[in-house]
């Protein structure tokens, strides 16, 4: 069985063909184009899936979104503000007009904790957690197996903890630490490539800024340890791109700040479902809805 799926970001928009096993057979990229607005948006959507449709026949269309979405009619809560008026509107309601096909919609960042858990890091593993750590954070909750949202969709919006008063995605992010390493050598043009290649050359300034980062990192993540007792953290997004090296520092620093007794209980891996988490998350996602699994 074949699925149309959607990932809806800021900036790109991916979509192609998922298969029943996560198979991605067709994949394409086009720009989101969010400045135009959430209705633009949906109609482009909408247009995208008409050639896909008629040459694959998919059963149905699966759609990861950016934003608060609400599971059950698709539509747009909030946290959307890289596409103006996206709020309010349901991609599911615009693609079950335009095909007749069944429609479902979930937040990105669950539909990369759902293909983590389908076929990554997390698979066969009955509680993790998905923490994205990007140019901000955030993540998805799977517990006995299955996808936690909260009473308004907003679970995992953590984010905006604050942590020694300080908001967790404004200073523990790859935004952040590329705003901290500007701040303290007050040369513009960083990004974490670079940063890391510096330290990994023997930068001190730089050494230090890092190790202040993984901390406040490495404490958000303890806290949520303490909160879901995970049996893993999956850490995904442009930092899991560093590799084992980062996984290992991360893994020492969080054990630095846990209580002995809560050390070891939580693996700390990297994500590995790929670039094409997004749609496969969204087709998981349609399947466990439509109860095909």
């Amino acid at each position: 069985m074949n699925l149309l799926a959607f990932d809806i970001g800021g900036t790109h928009l991916k979509y192609g063909i998922v298969t029943d096993t996560g198979e991605v057979i067709d994949a394409r990229l086009a720009d989101t184009e969010g400045a135009a607005g959430g209705a633009a948006l949906l109609a482009k959507v909408v247009a995208l899936a008409a050639p896909m449709v008629a040459q694959y026949a998919p059963a149905g269309i699966a759609v990861s979104s950016l934003g608060l979405i609400e599971p059950h009619t698709g539509a747009v809560l909030g946290a959307a503000e890289a596409v103006p008026g996206y709020a309010g509107l349901s991609v599911q309601a615009a693609l079950e007009s335009a095909y007749g096909l069944p429609v479902t919609v979930e937040n990105d960042v669950n539909c990369v904790a759902l293909a983590e858990g389908w076929l990554g890091a997390a698979k066969g593993v009955a509680h993790f957690l998905a923490i994205a750590v990007g140019t901000g954070i955030g993540g998805g909750i799977v517990i006995d197996g299955r996808l936690y949202r909260g009473h308004r969709a907003a679970a995992g919006e953590w984010g905006y903890m604050k942590i020694a008063g300080k908001l967790w995605e404004d200073h523990a992010s790859m935004r952040g630490l590329v705003n901290s390493v500007t701040a303290q050598t007050g040369v513009a043009g960083w990004d974490g490539r670079k940063i890391f290649a510096a330290c990994d050359e023997g930068d001190a300034q730089l050494q230090a800024v890092v190790a202040e980062w993984l901390e406040l990192l490495a404490t958000g993540i303890a806290n949520l340890i303490y909160a879901f007792n995970p049996e893993r953290v999956v850490i995904g997004g442009g930092i899991a791109g560093r590799g084992e090296p980062f996984r290992s520092e991360l893994d020492a620093a969080i054990n630095r700040v846990l209580l002995p007794d809560f050390q070891q209980q939580s693996q700390i891996v990297l994500a590995s479902a790929g670039n094409h988490a997004g749609m496969m998350g969204a087709a998981r996602n349609w399947f466990l809805t439509k109860r095909f699994f």
